[in-house]
């Protein structure tokens, strides 16, 4: 750091309040002024006691000076007119109404005034008639500073609210260019110390942006094109907040006023060149302001001193004051900028409109946006060219090359600097103090010791009745640590120490040392089930549930899992840069930024939900952080899901947090809409979440953690940001919400519980309620859509009389009827219930399917065949119908094994064989198919469809035959040569059959078998088949012999008769159709 310059000079002006500072215009006095009511003179150059201007009837404001007079602010509601570096009183500009007057404000040319009030209008006086008056109408709230833009006839306005307008006056009328919401800090109230603090717009000398106090107490810097910060002011070494900004009449520096401490910054490098903190006491700085002709920085504090820093910018560097011709040239870039905006055609757009997209607390600086002349690389850019001070409006508007000399510019990439890794409920040392965790459970604090050899560790809970208390003397100085349901959780860089709850002694704590090279903690996580009984009173060995589970994340992205006994268990690839993580019951969530940040100010975060029992990733996601916000929060509700909080002021829950890959962020609470914050500047910090309660600790102003001693924990009600204002619609949806998450950590098995029930009955009621409504209003579709979501079946028949009472009879009976579908189907809870195992069903392993051509009935392995290797040919297709037919054996409940053997003869024997019209029983089916063959053939020539007829397959396999023989090879020996029978007698022996039935008989030699063949061998001609005689003889004849061969059939085997009675019936059946047709 540069050296800070000669000692500050303090002189003693003014009583203990607030006071106000401001330079001549040619640089040689300064005035200041206090709640003493008077304003004093004082001189540059000469050590001489200061002229006293005590006109004022109350405090002093604010002051303003031109080249002709000096103006001032008084609470009495006046504005007063004094001659020029003089106490001499001149006239009164103006009144407001016994307002008391908070700011006046000069344009560059000293002929418009600006006057702010505890009013919510603001007012531009004419300085040549001041009877001429604008009123500025845009503001809700009062406004308490106006600043002029430093070339053109643009104001910039602050409220009480936060709200910063920027006005267009270069006619008659004032145009609001861009409204600015929520860019400030909110103060409300005069006696809040904050209100002291100067929130003016400090513009910058080109007029390209400005500077200003954020609502988080930072000092940003926003763009008048785009209308978005560009560019944050932030140290490690500054831990209070600021009050007050001044920048350089050549707008190379910004001084900030931090508490008692000044500090200096270079406006394009945004790092600190020179600081200087008064080694004695001193105020809270209230106003600051460079000399506009001298290298001294001036300002005033709330104990009425008035200080000059002298040499406040480092000789080595450019004064305040020296122009830069690069820096000028910026300035003259500007194009509505000039002077001859009071003409109407010099108006140009950007002064009548523009969107602020993303009002950014992050540091997503843009380049060139402030007339950088280099860019520190360290503070989030990467150059790509650098031509020293450049046309901040070439560069961003020309592509990279200056239009006027062609030389080349530089282009740059912003680059959001990325959120470091925290631990939830930690907060950096206050003094010798800070705390490690801070949850639902109770806290952990950490002291520094005198020696600096070892730190005192102090664990308190908040139910002191099921744990004890613990404090230690930590000689690792562990950073990190995590309150956990089982265990309290340590760490170091290297070393991770867990003590689990019971007697507090270290007969079951364990360490576990991480001996990677480069390996560092960065975070940790102890989880486990809620003990069901108290921790003091017994040996922790009889929990048969455990100590839990510990995470530790380290910086090389591992995730090592250990049980609660320090044995290690997983050691898992993160895949990402870790931030945060919290632990439950049965999994661990971990946030991590997959990438790198976008240029948009993204964080780029992500989650992971890791289950302890066998390390699966139940859910993973985007965490929905906006962007330019970072993530302040992680934790756990009541009902066990997940929660986080980031710094736009929104909470989120993870719903279906259970059900794997099927989660969504719920936003159940802004905090920016609570009543409650209306008028004042607070922040929340968390601790946890209980059903509909969001616990919280309040933080005032700029305080992002808590101090000591240990403030109150606060309860905020949960409401779902609807943009409605009926909030019995939103507590329906927030209680419908929380009941389904209940639902959703039932087990398989379980189908309610008692408070589900109760819930349920409460959600009903307010149903109820809203039908109710909407029967009054005459609205059934909505009274019908709130009753298909009653959970009771009992309720309808309230809705029901409810639409009896208003005559709704359509209604009423659309209610009976949806009792009706919902008592016939099934249970709702058995549904819910089958749901859930259906989520949580795990799919069956994929079996690998063998190649067709492999032959799997070898032995041995079969040969590995690569994908598109296989030149070979295709495989066969089998087709069944052209494959040859198999004689099968059929079995029947008629068939004996003893009638089969009798009828048949031996293998050895010929007989069967000898003559093809032997009875046997293939033979015989072979002659019913020859018949049929001939049948078929007459009944194609007749053209007459003969429906098929069911039977038994004449190729099937019979027992005892031997089936390696081919049936229909021809026979060796003499054979006697049969003639044919005509189709005429194979008739008249279907006639003959009608009568008496014929049963398969036993033939016992060939001679009796050829005189039964020739009996039956006469030929009849065509016409004699059609008589009545000829059929009436026909039966006469055939009748007797065939019922004696039925009789001695049906004498030596009865079960073989009875089958063949049944095809004999198939056949007569068939013979008789036949008739019909001829």
């Amino acid at each position: 750091m540069a050296p800070s310059g000669t000692d500050i000079i303090p002189l003693k002006g003014h009583i203990q309040g607030y006071t106000c500072i401001s330079f001549s215009v040619d640089g040689k006095h300064v005035f200041t002024g206090g709640s003493d009511c008077t304003v004093r003179i004082w001189t540059v150059e000469k050590e001489s006691e200061p002229e006293i201007a005590n006109d004022a009837d109350d405090a002093i404001t604010s002051i303003a000076t031109s080249d002709d007079y000096w103006l001032s602010s008084c609470e009495d509601s006046r504005v007063r007119r004094y001659v020029k570096d003089r106490d001499q009183f001149h006239d009164d500009v103006t009144e407001c109404a016994s307002l008391p007057v908070r700011c006046i404000a000069l344009d560059s040319q000293g002929k418009r005034l600006a006057v702010a009030s505890d009013n919510p209008v603001a007012k531009i006086i004419n300085m040549e008639n001041t009877l001429e008056v604008m009123l500025l109408n845009g503001h809700k709230h009062n406004v308490r500073r106006a600043s002029w833009h430093p070339k053109s006839p643009i104001l910039a306005t602050c409220a009480s609210d936060g709200t910063v307008i920027v006005w267009n006056l270069s006619k008659e009328e004032p145009v609001i260019i861009q409204t600015l919401d929520s860019l400030i800090p909110s103060v409300a109230e005069p006696s809040s110390p904050e209100f002291l603090h100067d929130c003016s717009v400090i513009w910058h000398p080109s007029g390209s942006h400005f500077y200003v106090i954020s609502k988080t107490h930072d000092v940003i810097c926003i763009s008048t094109k785009t209308w978005i910060q560009t560019g944050k002011f932030t140290d490690r070494r500054i831990s209070q907040v600021p009050t007050a900004l001044a920048v350089s009449p050549n707008g190379l520096y910004l001084a900030t006023a931090c508490g008692t401490s000044i500090f200096v910054w270079s406006t394009d490098k945004r790092e600190i060149l020179a600081s200087k903190t008064p080694s004695y006491r001193g105020g809270t700085i209230t106003q600051l302001s460079f000399s506009p002709t001298d290298n001294i920085l001036a300002w005033t504090d709330t104990l009425g001193q008035f200080f000059r820093w002298l040499d406040a910018i480092p000789k080595d560097l450019p004064g305040p004051v020296q122009t830069i011709r690069d820096s000028s040239k910026s300035s003259e870039s500007e194009p509505f900028l000039k002077d001859d905006l009071f003409a109407e055609s010099a108006a140009p757009d950007i002064l009548l409109g523009g969107d602020l997209h993303h009002l950014e607390d992050d540091n997503n600086d843009v380049p060139g946006d402030e007339g950088d002349t280099v860019a520190d690389i360290d503070d989030g850019f990467v150059i790509d060219d650098i031509g020293g001070y450049m046309d901040e409006d070439d560069t961003l508007m020309k592509g990279g090359k200056n239009r006027d000399d062609g030389e080349l510019v530089r282009e740059m990439v912003s680059i959001t600097k990325a959120q470091p890794a925290f631990q939830p409920g930690s907060t950096p040392f206050l003094g010798n103090k800070r705390y490690l965790a801070y949850n639902m459970l109770g806290i952990i604090e950490t002291t520094q010791s005198e020696k600096e050899d070892h730190n005192l560790v102090s664990v308190e809970f908040f139910d002191t009745s099921a744990r004890r208390s613990l404090r230690f003397n930590d000689t690792h100085k562990c950073h990190l640590a995590y309150l956990g349901e089982r265990g309290v959780l340590f760490a170091s860089d290297t070393m991770v120490l867990y003590k689990p709850y019971g007697s507090w002694t270290s007969v079951h704590d364990w360490t576990y040392l991480v001996t990677r090279p480069g390996a560092k903690v960065v975070g940790t996580a102890a989880g486990g089930m809620t003990p069901s009984r108290s921790s003091k009173n017994y040996d922790s060995d009889g929990d048969i549930t455990g100590f839990g589970n510990v995470v530790v994340a380290t910086s090389q992205g591992h995730l090592i899992f250990l049980s609660g006994t320090g044995r290690p268990r997983q050691l898992i690839a993160l895949g990402g840069e870790f931030v945060t993580m919290v632990a439950g019951d049965e999994w661990v969530m971990v946030v991590y930024r997959a990438g790198a940040t976008t240029i948009d100010g993204s964080q780029s975060l992500h989650y992971k939900i890791y289950n302890f029992e066998d390390f699966s990733v139940r859910q993973r996601d985007e965490l929905p952080i906006p962007k330019g916000h970072t993530l302040k929060w992680i934790g756990i509700t009541q009902e066990g899901a997940p929660a986080i909080y980031d710094s736009s002021g929104m909470v989120y829950l993870v719903a279906k947090y259970r059900v794997p890959h099927h989660a969504t962020w719920t936003c159940v609470l802004d905090t920016n809409l609570l009543e409650r914050r209306a008028g004042k500047d607070e922040s929340y910090w968390p601790v946890g979440i209980t059903g509909n309660t969001f616990m919280c600790l309040i933080l005032k102003g700029r305080q992002e953690h808590p101090g000591f001693p240990r403030p109150l924990v606060q309860e905020l009600p949960l409401r779902i940001p609807f943009d409605t204002t009926n909030e019995k619609e939103e507590q329906i949806e927030r209680e419908l919400l929380f009941k389904e998450m209940l639902l959703e950590r039932l087990d398989d098995e379980e189908l309610t519980t008692e408070d589900i029930l109760s819930q349920e009955r409460v959600i009903d009621k307010e149903f109820v309620s809203l039908i109710q409504v909407a029967c009054k209003d005459d609205n059934t579709p909505r009274a019908i859509e709130l009753t298909k979501l009653l959970h009771n079946v009992q309720t309808f028949d309230i809705v029901a009389k409810i639409a009896d009472f208003y005559h709704l009879a359509g209604f009423k009976e659309k209610v009976e009827l949806l009792k009706r579908i919902r008592e016939e189907s099934e249970d709702r809870f058995e549904a819910a219930r089958e749901k859930r195992r259906r989520w949580n069903k795990i799919d069956s392993r994929p079996q690998r399917i063998p190649d067709v051509d492999t032959d799997v009935t070898r032995s041995g392995p079969a040969p590995k065949v690569r994908s598109f290797q296989d030149f070979g040919p295709p495989p066969a297709i089998f087709r069944p119908g052209l494959s040859r037919a198999m004689p099968v054996i059929e079995s029947t409940r008629y068939s004996s094994n003893v009638a089969s053997a009798q009828s048949e003869p031996s293998p050895g024997s010929d007989d069967m064989w000898s003559d093809p019209l032997a009875p046997s029983a293939l033979s015989e089916k072979r002659k019913r198919s020859n018949f049929e063959d001939v049948e078929m053939e007459s009944q194609s020539n007749l053209s007459i469809l003969i429906p098929p007829k069911q039977k038994s397959n004449p190729f099937a396999r019979k027992s005892g035959l031997d089936t390696n023989k081919n049936p229909f090879a021809r026979k060796s020996g003499d054979k006697t040569i049969l003639k044919s029978e005509s189709f005429f007698e194979k008739v008249e022996k279907v006639e003959a059959a009608e009568k008496v039935p014929t049963k398969l008989t036993k033939r016992k030699g060939k001679d009796k078998d050829k005189s039964d063949s020739k009996e039956g061998s006469r030929q009849q001609t065509l016409f004699g088949m059609f008589g009545a005689n000829q059929d009436g003889d026909s039966l006469k004849n055939k009748g007797p012999g065939k019922k004696s061969s039925a009789e001695e059939s049906q004498r030596s085997d009865v079960v073989m008769g009875d089958a063949s009675q049944i095809e004999a019936n198939s056949d007569l059946e068939e013979t008789q159709l036949l008739e019909d047709v001829l």
